[in-house]
């Protein structure tokens, strides 16, 4: 499972480091957008997704929520 999504009750430091990634337990996922799936379901779910990271890809929170955009909007859409 090479994609892990990072995420926690509190926003994301300015600086994500090895140290401060290791105090969160990752999600793994097989797929980039596996990963981004359940990114957008955990911001629709109130909490904050720091990173994720896989071969070649690193996204940070800013990138993520830009990139669930569309899926919060079909949430959005069709209610709770």
């Amino acid at each position: 499972m090479p994609y892990a999504l990072y995420y926690a009750t509190t926003a994301a430091p300015k600086a994500i480091d090895r140290a401060v990634l290791q105090r969160l337990v990752p999600l793994h996922f097989t797929t980039e957008q596996d990963a981004l799936h359940a990114a957008a379901l955990v911001l629709r779910g109130g909490q904050f997704v720091w990173l994720i990271e896989g071969p070649d890809l690193v996204l940070g929170c800013e990138e993520i929520e830009a990139r669930c955009r569309p899926t919060l909007d079909l949430f959005r859409k069709l209610g709770p």
